[in-house]
């Protein structure tokens, strides 16, 4: 496989949780190369102060001894690390890691989720939800660690819908399966409302001609791929039940995006599948970039 496909800057926010433990591992699975670099980050919460209106030093040490142990973490595994403090208040802790995840020129986000629901995650500022509407690179969200991405992810499923979600999500499982990976390419067949009722139903040519140029692009680059149409229910449903049939280590999705205000109305097959699945979901770069 093509080594310049591969992901090579990674940011890594961690906060210490369970979650980001696991998101820890998961870049440890990513980035054993010696071309690949993580910088850990953590945001500072600029709204936590001491008495006399100075930073509060031991809030200023937990943070520095917590980047210190998973940059170790990460160097005793052979990864190439470097570690970054953010200061940022509560409101804004997704936009400052999105800035800093430009300035590192992070070619993959790789972050712990609580896995809220969106009504949950506008009471309760989900980050993972915010940033990834706010950065366009690729972005893993890890649920848990019993859930997490196993040292060799050697099963992913790519759920893919056709148009400019294709591409982006083939180029992520080019960058993340190792040689030896199994692909399934999972096409859920979509029917599209409009405003006045129109209904707009992909053909079944339609669907064999996207489902035939994902494998090829697949194919083409070494790996093993099968596929698989699913042609009822919700779609993030219909990934999350293939992925757990199938016994999926990682999903693989397109990369559709809304902001949590849209996601609640519109509907963001991303959004969704991180409330149905606990298996590590890696959402492609946004088309276009």
């Amino acid at each position: 496989m093509d080594t310049k496909k591969r992901f090579e800057r990674i940011l890594l926010a961690t906060d210490g949780s369970e979650q980001s433990q696991a998101a820890v591992d998961a870049a440890i699975t990513i980035a054993r190369s010696p071309n690949v670099k993580v910088r850990v980050a953590h945001v500072w919460n600029l709204e936590v102060r001491h008495r006399h209106g100075h930073w509060d030093v031991e809030v200023r040490a937990e943070a520095s001894n917590l980047l210190d142990f998973t940059v170790q973490r990460l160097l005793n595994a052979g990864v190439v690390a470097e570690r970054e403090i953010i200061r940022a208040d509560s409101d804004h802790v997704a936009a400052a890691l999105a800035i800093a995840a430009r300035a590192f020129e992070a070619d993959l986000i790789v972050i712990g989720s609580r896995g809220l629901s969106d009504w949950q995650s506008l009471i309760h500022h989900s980050v993972s939800h915010q940033l990834l509407s706010a950065v366009d690179c690729p972005m893993l969200i890890v649920h848990n660690r019993l859930a997490g991405l196993p040292a060799k992810a050697s099963k992913i499923l790519l759920a893919i819908a056709g148009g400019d979600d294709l591409l982006p999500g083939v180029r992520a499982v080019e960058a993340i399966a190792q040689p030896d990976a199994k692909v399934m390419v999972l096409h859920v067949a979509q029917a599209i409302f409009g405003l006045h009722g129109f209904a707009y139903v992909e053909s079944e040519e339609e669907i064999h001609e996207t489902m035939s140029r994902a494998c090829r692009l697949l194919i083409d680059d070494g790996v093993t791929v099968e596929g698989i149409v699913a042609h009822q229910g919700p779609v993030a449903g219909a990934v999350a039940s293939t992925a757990e049939d199938w016994k999926a280590d990682l999903i693989v999705i397109g990369s559709s995006r809304m902001g949590d205000i849209g996601s609640l109305f519109l509907g963001s097959v991303s959004h969704d599948l991180l409330h149905v699945t606990d298996r590590p979901v890696l959402v492609a770069a946004r088309a276009g970039t």
